[in-house]
């Protein structure tokens, strides 16, 4: 992520969270997002190992994995229920011991403190692909950290505009000659999906690469699945944190 981007998102996590506790905390829950994701992966690797033929093994290791994967998979979702519905505690502590203010500003710092823990855990989670993917293929791996470096560059801009945009919203709706609804939601909209149009044909070039690689010899089928399906979430992961970095900017706007 680029420096400005990191820059702001650091300076609101001291202002929803001027309690050195609360911000160690929300840190723990975008590590464990990061936690999270590299069990997803796991996860789909263990499923690899289940779907392609091996002669050697035995039937009491199939059932161990089957019953490994199932474990992994179905936890998955009890971790992050778990996580969820702490961090909704942790948000209601920290911004009610903060200083308060009108309720309409009391509700843009809950959508703030909710976007900007969405984003770190999403940047973590991606991390944790592109150093997936350096460990399981290398030169791959390289490539895919050159695309999610553009892809950051460009939300760095994209950012930039966007916060000039809202502001300018911001104040017309002070000066009481408010833009239209339309208008609004149209800019977010476009800027939403140039941003995940953009990430989607990174992800097209990278998964172009690996079929190359593989058909190639140099990036074993078993590996190129667990890539492919790492990928599929990078993609995701890309386009959710344009998303949330749009609605963390209008309600970074709009606080103000």
């Amino acid at each position: 992520m680029t420096w400005p981007i990191t820059a702001e998102l650091r300076k609101t996590l001291r202002e929803l969270f001027p309690v050195r506790r609360d911000r160690r905390v929300v840190w723990g829950l975008v590590a464990l997002a990061a936690v999270v994701s590299i069990t997803e992966l796991a996860a789909v690797q263990l499923f690899s190992l289940l779907i392609l033929p091996q002669s050697d093994r035995s039937q009491s290791s199939t059932v161990l994995l089957v019953l490994l994967f199932f474990g992994v998979f179905g936890g998955l979702r009890l971790v992050n229920y778990a996580r969820e519905m702490y961090k909704l505690n942790v948000f209601e502590r920290a911004l009610t011991e903060s200083v308060g203010g009108a309720q309409a500003q009391d509700s843009w710092r809950w959508a703030m403190a909710m976007e900007v823990t969405n984003i770190l855990s999403a940047v973590c989670r991606a991390i944790v692909v592109v150093v997936a993917c350096l460990v399981l293929a290398p030169w791959f791996g390289l490539g895919v950290l050159i695309v999610v470096a553009l892809f950051g560059a460009m939300l760095s801009s994209m950012f930039t505009r966007q916060l000039v945009t809202q502001r300018d919203f911001r104040a017309a709706q002070l000066a009481r000659s408010p833009v239209s609804n339309a208008t609004k939601l149209r800019t977010r909209v476009k800027a939403g999906e140039l941003g995940s149009l953009v990430g989607h044909l990174g992800i097209v070039l990278l998964v172009g690469l690996l079929v190359a690689l593989t058909l190639n010899e140099q990036v074993p089928p078993g590996t190129a699945f667990v890539i492919f399906v790492a990928l599929r979430m990078l993609g995701q992961i890309m386009s959710e944190i344009t998303k949330m970095l749009l609605r963390y900017v209008r309600a970074r706007a709009f606080s103000e």
